[in-house]
C-alpha cells in the first residue's frame, strides 16, 4: 500500500511539474505558423524540381552512354 501512495505522490508532482513548463510555452503566432508554411512548401517545390532535373539529366547522360558503348 506504501508502493501506490509513493507512486500517486509523484505522479503529482510530474504533473504539477509538467503544468509548471506548459506554462512557460509561448506558441507562434497565426502569422508565424503561415509565414513557416510557406517557406516550407516552397522549399519542398524547388527541392522537387532540382531532384526532378538531376534525375532527368543523369538517366539521359547513362541513356546516351549505353547507346554509345
Amino acid at each position: 500500500m506504501e508502493k501506490i501512495k509513493e507512486f500517486l505522490a509523484q505522479a503529482a508532482q510530474f504533473f504539477r511539474e509538467v503544468k509548471v513548463e506548459l506554462q512557460k510555452v509561448t506558441f507562434p503566432t497565426r502569422q508565424e505558423t503561415v509565414g513557416s508554411t510557406v517557406v516550407v512548401l516552397v522549399l519542398t517545390i524547388i527541392m522537387g524540381v532540382y531532384l526532378g532535373l538531376s534525375d532527368w539529366v543523369l538517366a539521359r547522360i547513362v541513356q546516351i552512354l549505353l547507346q554509345v558503348g
